[in-house]
């Protein structure tokens, strides 16, 4: 076998698993729900300009996008485009459906147009689920936590509540012990200051004499007086005449 026998070979694979013919890919399963969004990413060997996303047996009027750009949008549905490198990195055709509804479960095809080698193709099954409807009672619970900003379990029940209560109450009472305990000891500090203060102030001011004292020291003061006033007196008295007989 020689080189181009070789070459011819392996494109022919190549191509066999890029139209993903069930011998070596499955065919693509996902499933959305009904109002949701649903993306699928079709992986492809080689890279291409044309890009193709169809409704099967994707016919003239099967075609939803048909494009060479890189993104595009037609409605509800689009597609966006990765280029790879063979054989480190794949090609990646991500294929998108919004708001989904019933009629668009069914069989799809991605796929890229080439002319060497040929055209690949990978089939899509898409399932939609119905949206689970919630019910009267979670409806109800679900707004009043939303005006509330708290969530509250439906199931719960009014001995839960009572006892949540009870939970709250010895907390909140234990609260507002430790305030006016911790309130009670700050007044004792700035109490306890003052009082240091101040006696600091009256030890370091002088001391006054007391009124005893006082009267003392005014006491001896004019019984010293009284004995000088009393010498000058004495002083000043003329000599007595002594006559002769």
């Amino acid at each position: 076998m020689d080189v181009r026998q070789t070459l011819i070979c392996f494109f022919f694979f190549t191509a066999l698993r890029g139209r993903n013919t069930g011998l070596i890919n499955a065919e693509i399963i996902s499933t959305g729900t009904e109002g949701g969004n649903i993306t699928v990413a079709c992986i492809f060997t080689f890279s291409a300009r044309k890009k193709i996303f169809c409704k099967q047996p994707c016919e003239e009027g099967d075609i939803l996008i048909e494009t060479e750009d890189v993104t595009a949008q037609r409605g509800r549905y689009s597609i966006t485009y990765t280029e790879g490198a063979y054989p480190v990195r794949s090609t990646v055709l991500y294929v998108s459906i919004t708001k989904l509804t019933k009629s668009d479960a069914g069989k799809y095809r991605c796929g890229l147009h080439r002319s060497l080698p040929l055209p690949s193709y990978q089939d899509i099954e898409i399932r939609v689920e119905e949206a689970s409807v919630p019910s009267a009672s979670t409806q109800t619970t679900t707004q009043l936590s939303s005006s509330t900003g708290s969530y509250t379990p439906s199931s719960a029940s009014p001995e839960g509540t009572q006892q949540s209560q009870k939970e709250q109450t010895p907390a909140a009472a234990t609260g507002v012990l430790l305030y006016v305990r911790l309130t009670l000891v700050i007044m004792i500090i700035v109490l306890s200051t003052a009082v240091l203060i101040i006696c600091r102030k009256r030890a370091s001011e002088p001391k006054e004499p007391s009124v005893e004292a006082v009267y003392a020291n005014i006491t001896e003061a004019n019984r010293v007086s009284e004995e000088i006033r009393e010498e000058d007196e004495e002083s000043r008295t003329p000599p007595l005449e002594m006559s002769a007989v």
